[in-house]
């Protein structure tokens, strides 16, 4: 009888056991809300861009659909798939406003200012200078389309010209032009030093409604329209068209105007790039929140807690930052990213500043330990002190969503510790890393979710395994001739079982484990990119280096380029294909052939050297223009030092028939194998 009740309870265990790893697959199959943002805010688009023109379109239109509607939108709107990460947002064509023009307020830009633009780009925005991939003849076709999506009939046909003539430009008084500087209340924007943190700075917004603060005057590499002498005094005549800087040409003249140019020009600090330039962007502000909102939206956070539509669009205008992403991470479970607002009942709003910043450096929370495949902390604790402190802080300060999110789900004992012991050790990464379209969480809290029926799961087998140890030590047959060989061989049975049990717990739940120096952990991932080499090098070459290696690692570079920047790794949707992470060695099979130019383009444009677009969600270039010019020519500098590798990679593919439901990346395994295929 002791023998078959042992054996049911065994049985029992294993039952439920399977039971979890049979909810684990199908608990959470469907997200809770799946659904396609307003189209006024992101309109999907065909991928890849273009390939739904029939070769007959016109040339403008079909550069258009190619190179800008995934910014712009397929209709000019400024809402394009990847706008909602893009600060600032791209233009909305449609009422026929054009920033950068050599005309006054009330004429529309004459065609080489347009052109002027395109060809250029916008410094310190996503828009990308297209100079040497589009030929004159297509730059003055997509032009003209841009015109036809809005309310403009014809260009003016005033001849571009310099506002102030070159003498008196190179003549004026930099002393005069502070004066200047004052009297006309530049002030109240840029602030008395140019800083760009005048009193009315935060509350400017443009004619579309989106925030528009005011440029650093100290920062000449960040103007939008050039920061020649000529070029600021067209701005400083004309202003910026829909933006509140206004034009000063009625009210002082070409002399007064060439002042304020040679004072501008005078407080210019030197860049970090060149000798004796140093860092002093927002990721230096001694204001937290700033720092914190600058970090956040350059890095990996909206990445991941804000859920996305089936088409990659993320969800921020509704569900910034409130998570409810769906991850599976192998053996690791599946997680559903934190919601990060502070809502009371659902988010952060009862964590401290502190606690937020622990949980982000080192993944300890005052409720467990995270996951570092769940919630990538190896990574972001290189950050500094200060940087997590400004992200916590700032994160303090977002709308708060309720949006209830569930606890993870894990798959059953026998089957994560089997497959977490077969894994590579000590990091066991998963094989791939999935991230699921829809919002898992629920707007309004219940006690019903979708992690219940696990919860009830694992305490059934608690209290099967608690009988099983009771029977173990206090049923038994007593031999009459040795009664106490028999108690004690039962009681170092159920020590035993408890000691296996303990054991196998261990490798469960790593390594979410509360013992394990974070310090170790996030030192091993850092150790794997490589150091900067300061022997021979000046001074302010090793510190854009330095920045640049932090900020490789903080903006999760090397979850898909590893550590030495080498790449390999398959990363596939059905949303946009097949790709695999690319060398970004100097290597003939990596980066060897590519400017500085043309690897920055990519970075923060998402335009391959070809001019081939590629996708927000494959490679985060959406969120990397939003580092500014400092940081991104620090990034730029520390990816050119890499040391070469060989490795070839396939090119990419369409989407196909075999691809993966949710955006899948290959972390333990390379695949050159096109769909969802191992």
């Amino acid at each position: 009888m002791r023998r078959r009740i042992l054996l049911f309870l065994i049985a029992g265990l294993v039952a439920l056991d399977a039971g979890r790893s049979l909810y684990a697959r199908v608990g959470d199959v469907r997200p809770t809300t799946l659904h396609a943002p307003d189209p006024a805010y992101a309109r999907p688009i065909k991928w890849p861009p273009g390939g739904d023109l029939p070769v007959s379109a016109p040339i403008g239109a079909r550069v258009y659909a190619a190179h800008c509607a995934i910014c712009h939108g397929p209709d000019g709107h400024g809402n394009g798939p990847a706008a909602p990460s893009l600060h600032p947002q791209p233009r909305n064509f449609a009422g026929g406003v054009f920033k950068l023009k050599s005309t006054s307020e009330t004429q529309p830009p004459t065609l080489a200012d347009v052109r002027t633009t395109i060809q250029r780009g916008m410094p310190g925005s996503s828009m990308p200078g297209w100079h040497d991939l589009l030929s004159d003849g297509e730059i003055d076709a997509v032009a003209d389309y841009i015109r036809s999506l809005g309310p403009l009939t014809a260009w003016a046909d005033t001849p571009r010209q310099a506002t102030v003539p070159p003498e008196i430009l190179a003549g004026a008084s930099a002393e005069t032009g502070k004066t200047l500087y004052g009297d006309l209340g530049c002030p109240a924007c840029h602030g008395n030093t140019g800083r760009g943190d005048g009193s009315s700075a935060k509350a400017l917004k443009d004619v579309w409604g989106q925030p528009d603060p005011p440029r650093d005057l100290t920062a000449p590499w960040t103007f939008r329209g050039g920061n020649s002498p000529e070029a600021l005094s067209v701005r400083i005549a004309y202003g910026m068209n829909g933006t509140p800087m206004p034009g000063y040409a009625e009210v002082v003249e070409g002399p007064q105007i060439a002042a304020v140019v040679a004072y501008i020009r005078s407080i210019a600090r030197t860049p970090p790039w060149e000798p004796g330039g140093t860092f002093d962007g927002p990721g230096q502000s001694t204001d937290p929140v700033r720092r914190g909102e600058y970090l956040v939206h350059a890095g990996m956070c909206g990445l991941c807690h804000t859920p996305v539509d089936a088409d990659g669009i993320y969800l921020a205008n509704t569900h910034y930052l409130a998570g409810g992403m769906k991850v599976e991470a192998g053996a690791h479970g599946i997680f559903f990213t934190r919601n990060l607002t502070p809502d009371a009942e659902t988010g952060l709003g009862t964590w401290t500043v502190e606690q937020i910043a622990t949980a982000i450096r080192t993944g300890h929370t005052p409720e467990r330990r995270l996951n570092y495949w769940g919630m990538p902390w190896m990574v972001l604790g290189s950050l500094t002190h200060e940087d997590g402190i400004a992200i916590a802080s700032y994160l303090t300060t977002l709308p708060p969503v309720r949006n209830q999110v569930p606890l993870p789900l894990h798959y059953g004992y026998v089957e994560t510790v089997v497959r977490k012991i077969a894994s590579a050790w000590p990091a066991v990464p998963p094989a791939r890393l999935s991230y699921y379209p829809g919002n898992f969480g629920y707007g309004q809290p219940t006690r019903v979710r979708r992690d219940l029926p696990q919860t009830l799961l694992i305490w059934a087998q608690y209290v099967v395994l608690a009988v099983l140890v009771f029977v173990l030590v206090f049923v038994h047959e007593v031999d009459p001739d040795d009664d106490e060989r028999s108690g004690g061989l039962a009681i170092l049975r159920a020590l035993f079982v408890l000691a296996l049990a303990g054991g196998s717990l261990v490798v469960y739940r790593y390594p979410a484990l509360r013992m394990l120096p974070a310090s170790q952990i996030i030192g091993a991932f850092s150790a794997s990119i490589p150091e900067v080499k300061t022997e021979g090098r000046a001074a302010h070459e090793v510190n854009l280096l330095q920045r640049g290696r932090y900020l490789y690692g903080i903006a999760s570079c090397p979850y898909c380029h590893n550590g030495d920047g080498a790449g390999g790794g398959k990363v596939n949707w059905l949303v946009f294909g097949t790709t695999w992470s690319r060398n970004l060695t100097a290597h003939p099979t990596g980066l060897a052939e590519w400017s500085d130019d043309a690897v920055l383009r990519a970075m923060i444009s998402g335009v391959g050297r070809d001019g081939r677009p590629l996708h927000w969600q494959a490679m985060i270039w959406d969120h990397l223009s939003n580092y500014d010019l400092e940081d991104q020519h620090a990034l730029l500098a520390y990816v050119r030092s890499l040391p070469q590798v060989d490795r070839g990679l396939p090119p990419a593919a369409p989407p196909g028939s075999n691809d993966c439901p949710g955006d899948t990346f290959w972390i333990a395994t390379t695949s050159t194998k096109l769909g969802c295929d191992e």
